[in-house]
């Protein structure tokens, strides 16, 4: 699919979709609000566009006796004071009552026997335990007939706005009970080949990045809760995102590792001197006296995209089953992660393949998943639009990837806008 324009694009699913096997099914619903019923009726009518059975919908994800690892993303536990506009916190993070339901159908499957645990690995400022009191989530540790764990990954937190990246400023705390799980992607990386000299990850301190990252040493270090967990279940908020494009399930995958020091978000600078920090000389100026910076925050950033691909094929690396859930009842739109407008966007969706989940999800919010890196890389090697089969509040939408209709219209921030130009 290389060099293919919009219209070329079109043309080429129309001719082929339908002679192309559809191995991945995604389903997308209609949900008004966050009441417990309402969300659990969206979601069961998702379980049956993927063709899951109505009397244990995940029954045939989930098995007795199964450690089923849940992910909602938890990035922030506040607005942050430097955020343009705050209304509800809800368009940042996954709201409880979708992990509930969720969870419900997992407890379930497992019929008493087995491990539920939900997780996540938020900003290293993020409060967990302000992020607790806020969703009531841990109620749920006494509802259901298994063990159920309720665990904040980060082996280091900021207590501290003004100390975020000065390592020597932060809080250890015990992380993941199990530990964690190395993964050294070698030359499979997209950073394999890339000059490390330049590549900063959460900490002023590059070194570690740097190590992590040269030659042959591609290094991600997994919550190993997480990792080796038999299910694997994604709950992302419909998201945008200042340097990615959008935020879903596997740019969600940076809440999975430990060692936040090895994930590569930018190289420093500018593209003259080899950097992708900003996109020009002045830019970079500016931003060493601006009060809020927005490094990375480009589609010229070369770098972050790559490191998304390599989550999502170190998390690979074992066997185990998937399924996402993407809240987009009140989504978030404009500039996220962190400060988005909320979006009533009303809408649950369903899969059991992460990465086609995610094409579906950005197409959904009436973005081109073309132009989303991350994406579009994978759509060059191993998926296509014409194997994903779309069902749109229960009917088949079999133009879906055609580029005639901007579905939710999602805002974007000004540099994005290329992703908006579907038509």
């Amino acid at each position: 699919m290389d060099g293919l324009g919009v219209g070329a694009l079109s043309e080429y699913v129309g001719r082929y979709v339908s002679m192309v096997e559809q191995k991945y099914r995604v389903g997308i619903e209609h949900a008004d609000n966050y009441r417990l019923e309402t969300v659990k009726a969206a979601l069961e009518k998702g379980f049956s566009d993927i063709g899951l059975s109505s009397e244990n919908p995940l029954g045939e994800i989930v098995h007795p006796g199964d450690k089923v690892f849940i992910k909602p993303n938890w990035v922030a536990s506040r607005w942050r004071a430097s955020c343009p506009h705050r209304d509800t916190l809800y368009s940042v993070i996954t709201h409880p009552h979708v992990i509930e339901a969720v969870t419900d159908y997992v407890a379930q499957a497992l019929q008493g026997q087995g491990e539920i645990i939900i997780g996540d690995n938020p900003s290293i400022d993020a409060d967990f335990r302000e992020l607790m009191e806020f969703t009531q989530i841990e109620r749920l540790k006494e509802k259901y007939d298994c063990k159920v764990s309720i665990l904040d990954l980060r082996p280091l937190v900021c207590d501290d706005l003004a100390n975020y990246g000065k390592r020597d400023k932060m809080v250890p705390q015990p992380g993941d009970p199990a530990g964690t799980a190395e993964v050294n992607l070698g030359r499979e990386s997209l950073l394999y080949g890339v000059d490390p000299t330049r590549f900063r990850g959460v900490f002023d301190e590059r070194e570690e990045t740097v190590a992590s990252h040269t030659g042959e040493t591609q290094l991600y270090t997994f919550a190993r809760s997480l990792y080796d967990a038999d299910v694997y279940i994604s709950i992302p908020k419909m998201k945008t995102h200042q340097k990615v494009g959008a935020t879903l399930n596997l740019k969600g995958l940076v809440g999975s590792i430990s060692n936040k020091n090895q994930l590569v978000h930018w190289q420093v600078g500018y593209p003259e001197i080899h950097g992708d920090e900003y996109p020009s000389k002045a830019a970079w100026e500016a931003a060493q006296t601006a009060k809020v910076t927005h490094r990375g925050a480009w589609p010229g950033n070369d770098t972050i995209w790559r490191m998304v691909v390599d989550l999502y094929n170190a998390l690979r690396k074992r066997e185990r089953r998937y399924l996402s859930v993407v809240d987009g009842i009140v989504a978030g739109e404009g500039q996220g992660p962190f400060c988005p407008t909320s979006k009533n966007a009303n809408t649950i969706i369903v899969g059991e393949d992460l990465l086609a989940t995610d094409i579906v999800t950005a197409r959904y919010m009436g973005l081109d998943p073309v132009g989303i890196k991350y994406l579009s890389h994978f759509m060059n090697s191993e998926i296509s639009f014409e194997e994903i089969s779309v069902m749109i509040n229960g009917q088949s939408e079999n133009d879906f990837f055609n580029y005639n209709d901007l579905y939710k219209d999602f805002l974007v921030m000004p540099q994005w806008e290329m992703l908006k130009k579907l038509n």
